[in-house]
């Protein structure tokens, strides 16, 4: 079994299945460290199986019974492990005394002037070491044979022609003594007296650019005529043929090819990576990246880990190289992500992010479509035709056949993101996902693709710590932490995290964030939008009759509740507190928070807080957005008289208070083009809240003696240019004037009436 429940500082080996270990040293951890690229160096250290592939093709050159020359081409995709086949195979060629092996990068040399330099000179150095009894003589021959070679031009037959231009004394100095074909034939001899084989091995040849592929061929092509030598070209086919097809023959891989076959006696494909083998190296990466980042997953993540990971990842993993790319994508975002991420859904995605980096970049640009799915899947399936996602997820992948495809998106996609698929998933499942810290929750995405946590986010570990360390701290302190979240505009969020969590809490946690929250209501935005039905003043409330259900004790229950109203900051949030903790009919009794009999006395202490704070100030002034529901509150717990009389007083002081009191009745409109709001017009509903606290008659004349005649004839629609008092005036006394008439049983002409509908007029 995948031994994702251990937690070690360093391993060698890490049990996959029951039957199944790994005794490779080749996958080292250590603390905090990516996964090298390198390859191994020797049969001891292969994964693969492919010992026997390479120790096949170096007996076959060591004991080659011919003295010719002979070009073998190792084909294999970047990252396949080409280079780990060539270690293996000078491995085995040291063992054969009559074999010279030497190694050649040409990715080294930045000039086909150097490339051919450096090649004779490498070819010097390395016969000079394996012949020490002829180093002087070697090194002499060969040098002068490559500075020759240097000095002129190659055709691809092999003829040397005199590049114009060229010093002419360092050529005749090269030519003085001896002939290119009298020192081939000199070198040729000195290993026919040594009774050596020289075996040259070239790596790296499909990384040059066009230019360098084309010199490197060149110079096979010249000297690989060379009795007692044998190459070894290890290179991607198809990278090469398509470099070379650029220039020889009729141009594309095709012609590449056919120069290749001009060139390699004996090509070989790298046998594939067996996907056993490969599935157990990308595991034992993963392994030591979740051991080095101290991740424990439970069982059930390592079901599902394994299940879309044997489904849609490992198939596209295809060579080591990208098994050890996945592991180091995932050393960078384990760590920097930890607890603020879904360890199983972060490791897919950035599998995502290595196999298919186009349709990760897709996913990350389309977060509405991914996270809500389409509208229309439902009739799209029932016509069987695709629809937007599945055209993105097409451009994104062209390279994957239709069933490779749905696999992808079925085996992974769908698991990542549920609301593509075919089932449907209402708003509730957002709460779970986003308890779950999953990718599909529009809480966490963004943090998936920008490891970090955004402007507006918090933290889970944040959140953690605030439940853990608020019960100990001091007033100041509690308003220091919930600042901090409020300059980074992340109390919505952390309100809504809070509440995931609240059936988490001990009774002490949650009276102190009772205590915080109601203490520090003024960090709380209070959000506009025509779409905002409970800003996070609200759901700050909705939290905090949350917060009271987890304490056990009714008594003490009864007092921290009181103890809250009390302290609410500003008056309106004691009051949406009230409102959510009230029972009303159709609400179950499991969550009842408080008795009738303790409801009441809440409302008692907001209805004393109420008459002090208007006492001090108008309500309608200190309070213009929640006047309205806090004057019902008032008359709820004294009457409406009383009230009525408190109000009054304020206008018989100063007149024009009227109209900040009748504004408090103006909601807003948004316009349904643009989208922006504006004062919404003052109708009947208004007008029957108004006229049930104060006498319509009062105001009327408050009105008339302030604005004059103008109210004889109000208009229904003032102009937007008008002052807004003047424009609520206007419409109050259009509404009087139709409810008088209508008290008379005089109707107004039907275009003149007042509508009670919403107003969407820009």
């Amino acid at each position: 079994m995948f031994n994702f429940l251990k937690k070690k500082k360093a391993i060698k080996t890490i049990s996959l299945d029951n039957d199944c270990t790994s005794t490779s040293s080749e996958v080292i951890a250590t603390n905090d460290q990516f996964t090298s690229d390198q390859p191994i160096t020797g049969k001891s250290q292969d994964r693969f199986n492919r010992a026997p592939f390479a120790t096949r093709i170096a007996e076959t050159i060591a004991t080659r019974g011919e003295h010719s020359s002979i070009v073998i081409g190792i084909f294999g995709p970047w990252g396949d492990g080409k280079t780990s086949v060539l270690e293996m195979m000078q491995e085995t060629l040291q063992s054969h005394a009559n074999v010279v092996t030497i190694r050649f990068n040409p990715w080294h040399f930045q000039s086909e002037e150097l490339l051919l330099r450096g090649f004779f000179t490498t070819l010097a150095d390395g016969m000079g070491q394996s012949l020490p009894n002829m180093k002087e003589k070697a090194g002499e021959l060969l040098k002068k044979y490559g500075n020759l070679l240097s000095l002129a031009s190659i055709t691809v037959g092999g003829v040397i022609q005199i590049t114009p231009g060229e010093t002419a004394k360092g050529f005749g100095d090269a030519m003085s003594n001896v002939g290119l074909d009298e020192l081939k034939a000199r070198i040729e001899g000195m290993l026919d007296e040594a009774n050596k084989r020289l075996v040259i091995m070239i790596d790296d040849i499909d990384r040059l650019d066009r230019t360098e592929t084309h010199a490197i061929f060149k110079l096979v092509k010249l000297s690989a005529s060379f009795k007692h030598t044998s190459y070894v070209l290890a290179f991607d086919d198809a990278v090469v043929s398509a470099s070379l097809g650029e220039r020889y023959g009729d141009g594309g891989s095709a012609a590449g090819r056919a120069f290749l076959e001009k060139i390699i006696q004996v090509p070989l494909h790298l046998p594939p990576a067996d996907q056993n083998s490969l599935r157990a190296l990308a595991l034992e990466s993963i392994q030591n990246t979740l051991n080095q980042t101290e991740i424990q997953l439970t069982q059930p993540q390592v079901d599902t880990f394994i299940r879309h990971f044997d489904d849609a990842v490992l198939p596209n993993l295809e060579t080591p190289r990208r098994a050890k790319l996945y592991s180091n994508a995932l050393m960078f975002a384990l760590p920097i992500l930890k607890g603020e991420a879904n360890p199983v859904d972060l490791m897919l995605i950035e599998g995502i992010r290595v196999i298919f980096p186009s349709l990760y970049i897709t996913i990350r640009e389309n977060p509405e479509l991914f996270l809500n799915g389409e509208r229309d899947r439902s009739q799209r399936r029932l016509q069987d035709r695709g629809g937007e996602i599945d055209s993105l997820i097409e451009q994104a992948t062209p390279l994957l056949t239709d069933s490779e495809r749905e696999v992808l998106k079925s085996r992974l996609l769908v698991p990542l993101f549920p609301r593509i698929g075919n089932i449907g998933y209402g708003h509730e499942w957002e709460e779970t996902w986003g308890k779950e810290q999953k990718i599909c929750s529009s809480q966490y995405f963004k943090r998936y693709f920008t490891y970090s946590i955004p402007i507006g986010d918090v933290p889970d570990a944040q959140i953690k710590s605030l439940c853990e360390d608020l019960p100990s701290a001091t007033d100041l302190e509690k308003r220091a932490m919930l600042e901090t979240l409020a300059l980074r505009q992340a109390l919505p969020r952390a309100i809504s995290r809070l509440r995931q969590l609240v059936d988490s809490l001990t009774p002490t946690q949650a009276i102190s964030l009772i205590t915080a929250l109601t203490m520090n209501g003024d960090f709380l935005p209070r959000e506009r939008g025509m779409m905002i039905l409970a800003d996070t003043q609200a759901k700050a409330a909705m939290l905090i009759s949350e917060l009271l259900r987890q304490i056990p004790d009714k008594q003490s229950r009864q007092i921290e509740a009181e103890r809250a109203i009390q302290l609410a900051t500003p008056i309106s949030f004691a009051m949406e507190c009230i409102r959510w903790i009230s029972h009303y009919d159709g609400k179950s009794e499991e969550k009842r928070v408080l008795s009738d009999d303790g409801e009441l006395s809440l409302k008692v202490i907001l209805t004393a807080r109420i008459e002090d704070a208007d006492n001090l100030s108008p309500i309608f002034v200190s309070y213009s957005k929640d006047a309205s529901s806090l004057y019902w509150c008032w008359i709820d717990g004294t009457s409406e008289t009383h009230v009525q009389k408190k109000i009054i007083s304020h206008f018989d002081k100063d007149p024009e208070l009227l109209d900040v009191f009748l504004a408090c009745y103006v909601g807003e409109a948004w316009g349904m083009e643009s989208g922006l709001p504006r004062p919404a017009d003052f109708r009947r509903d208004q007008y029957n809240a108004v006229c049930s606290i104060v006498p319509a008659e009062y105001i009327a004349s408050n009105l008339k003696l302030r604005y004059g005649e103008e109210l004889e004839h109000p208009e229904s629609y003032p102009s937007e240019n008008m002052l807004q008092a003047r424009r609520v005036a206007h419409q109050f006394m259009n509404v009087h004037q139709y409810v008088l008439a209508e008290k008379k049983n005089a109707k107004l002409p039907s275009d003149d009436a007042p509508s009670d509908e919403i107003n969407t007029k820009e």
